[in-house]
């Protein structure tokens, strides 16, 4: 049996949160996405005929008409119920993974953690299990046998690069907020910003990336505050920063440098962004962060934070505009560092050192 439209639940169906509508609304969009991505780009109509055979009918004059259902699944405005999640993912497999991954509920804050936590770990897949948890462990010792969260775990998730990862890099998160480590918390919002970088360049995520990087940072990420710097994802410019990876690692690749598979791509985009590669990659595509107000009235270090935001801005310059890529990054920002004045070299200041 086909339900009605008027059984299917609304994402924005009273006695939820905003902010949980707008989750419910990602998952969908996401989940058809995917859908769309594994039919090789089948028009709504030819989807719904597929899926929703039995809401096709004739009108009153004799026209065959339909809901236009998978419109609204394409915005998000309606979560599917089972029974066309099932036949989708028969059609689709591995749909429903992603429409019901534990990454939704894990950023929402309504959700309590130590309430959930078990079954979160429990739903993450196994190769990021492996990284949690020490070698052996099973799923009914996954809470007393953790590795303990550090910097060098962060880093073994940003290596897998995947939808798992960030969900497990989120759930740290989350446990380092309310164990009061706010270091360790600014830790995971790095990892977490460097493996949404990652994932941002594949299907179906490329295509609501901006989306995701805002509803992340309203949920959970840019509630994380260090050294009166507060973490600002959500507003930031991430398909510019997802085109400047791109096209390093495609250079790369046509160059012979870069195998075309996708463990490749996260090594090199991770060394990009940790500066391998040159210190205007490190500042241009650096975790986001605005100054509190404890920061802004604090003259000094207020002055430090806007001189250090005025140079990754310079550094985009010298990734994206013609006209700087022909000078030296490096040189320049040494320059700008040394002068009492604050003035950073002019494109007229003589001739610099070629950027590689």
């Amino acid at each position: 049996m086909i339900l009605s439209d008027a059984c299917e639940k609304s994402t924005s169906e009273r006695g939820r949160s905003p902010l949980r509508q707008r989750i419910d609304q990602q998952r969908v969009q996401l989940w058809f996405q995917w859908i769309q991505l594994r039919s090789r780009g089948a028009t709504y109509y030819a989807l719904e005929k597929q899926l929703i055979g039995d809401g096709f009918g004739r009108n009153a004059d004799g026209v065959l008409s339909h809901r236009h259902r998978m419109a609204r699944y394409a915005q998000g405005k309606h979560v599917p119920r089972s029974a066309l999640i099932e036949r989708a993912e028969l059609a689709f497999p591995r749909s429903r993974a992603l429409l019901e991954h534990v990454y939704w509920d894990i950023i929402d804050p309504e959700k309590d953690l130590m309430t959930h936590r078990p079954r979160w770990l429990a739903g993450l897949g196994p190769e990021t299990q492996r990284v949690l948890h020490r070698s052996g462990s099973r799923p009914s010792e996954f809470m007393v046998d953790r590795e303990k969260t550090s910097r060098r775990l962060l880093r073994r998730l940003e290596q897998l690069g995947s939808f798992e990862a960030l969900a497990a890099t989120a759930l740290l998160l989350r446990e380092a907020r309310v164990e009061g480590l706010e270091l360790l918390a600014y830790q995971c919002a790095q990892s977490f910003w460097s493996i949404l970088l990652l994932i941002g360049s594949t299907a179906p995520f490329i295509n609501l990336l901006p989306a995701m990087a805002a509803l992340a940072g309203d949920a959970l990420i840019d509630h994380v505050q260090f050294d009166d710097e507060r973490v600002a994802i959500a507003t930031a410019p991430v398909l510019l920063y997802e085109r400047i990876l791109r096209h390093h690692c495609l250079a790369r690749e046509d160059r012979g440098l870069l195998d075309p598979h996708w463990h490749s791509w996260v090594r090199y985009r991770l060394k990009l962004m940790h500066g391998d590669y040159g210190f205007d990659l490190l500042f241009a595509l650096r975790l986001p962060t605005r100054a509190t107000e404890t920061l802004r009235v604090d003259p000094a270090r207020y002055l430090a934070f806007q001189r250090d935001a005025f140079v990754r801005w310079k550094a985009l310059d010298y990734i994206t505009q013609a006209e700087w890529a022909k000078r030296s990054f490096m040189d320049d920002w040494v320059a700008y560092m040394g002068d009492p004045e604050g003035r950073w070299p002019e494109l007229s200041d003589g001739p610099a050192q070629l950027a590689e």
